[in-house]
């Protein structure tokens, strides 16, 4: 696992470099342009890959619940383009908003604590609707609706380093402009990468249904206990985060 790390490590900075070549003249031509939004799609797309950006949380949602492949790519969009937007907010409003070590400050860090509560807060209400669901034996405790787009956004709330670190040296550089484009390559990037653990999630589920042929009323009440596992799964993950970024504030 560790040299998968590595080589996507290795394939981002490798990205990031070409692209800072392409900072300052990105609207010189339309070639140039097109090329410098390739690249940082390119890189949105490695980066998703590494830890965090949600890619657990949604895969366990989607893996839980019954949802259609739209829902999934709006997920996914929605959490990439939070995520992409919040840092070039930061950037323009404060500035540094990380530590040479990557880690956020000031706002950013309240953010992640803010993201934190509500990953854990949707945790919650999926954990009472998938009990809710088990104890009348229906098997089937869908989250809200209303949930998806909340877990989706509280998601994107933690700010990406990497977009930050772009929009910074851009600004730096005197070419806000291109920088806030290239966050927007970055971010449909990243939502590719993100909307791919979704289906995922999906594609397991479905897969299990149709192997249960006429043994589907058996595993109705699997799902149901599915359910309650990724719910409280969600509710974990919601925790740790927010324990981590409080960690971080003291």
């Amino acid at each position: 696992m560790d040299w998968l790390i590595d080589s996507v490590l290795s394939a981002q900075r490798q990205l990031q470099g070409l692209l800072a070549g392409h900072m300052l003249d990105l609207f010189a031509s339309v070639d140039r342009f097109a090329m410098g939004m390739a690249l940082a799609a390119a890189l949105g797309l490695i980066h998703a890959l590494t830890p965090g950006h949600g890619k657990s949380v949604i895969f366990s949602h989607f893996l839980g619940r019954s949802a259609g492949v739209p829902a999934g790519l709006r997920v996914a969009a929605m959490a990439a383009t939070t995520h992409g937007t919040i840092a070039v907010l930061l950037v323009l409003a404060a500035g540094r908003v990380i530590s040479p070590l990557g880690r956020p400050v000031g706002a950013a860090a309240w953010l992640e604590v803010t993201a934190g509560a509500i990953v854990a807060a949707v945790g919650v209400v999926y954990v009472v609707l998938s009990l809710r669901g088990l104890r009348y034996a229906s098997g089937h405790a869908h989250g809200p609706k209303a949930s998806r787009p909340l877990l989706a956004v509280a998601m994107g709330l933690l700010p990406c380093p990497l977009t930050i670190i772009v929009v910074g040296t851009a600004v730096a550089r005197g070419a806000t402009t291109a920088g806030i484009a290239l966050a927007v390559g970055i971010s449909i990037g990243a939502a590719v990468t993100i909307g791919c653990f979704g289906l995922l999630g999906m594609a397991l589920r479905r897969g299990g249904i149709a192997l249960a042929g006429s043994r589907i009323r058996h595993l109705m009440k699997v799902l149901g206990f599915l359910e309650l596992t990724t719910s409280l799964l969600i509710l974990g993950l919601g925790l740790g985060m927010l324990t981590a970024s409080l960690d971080r504030l003291c």
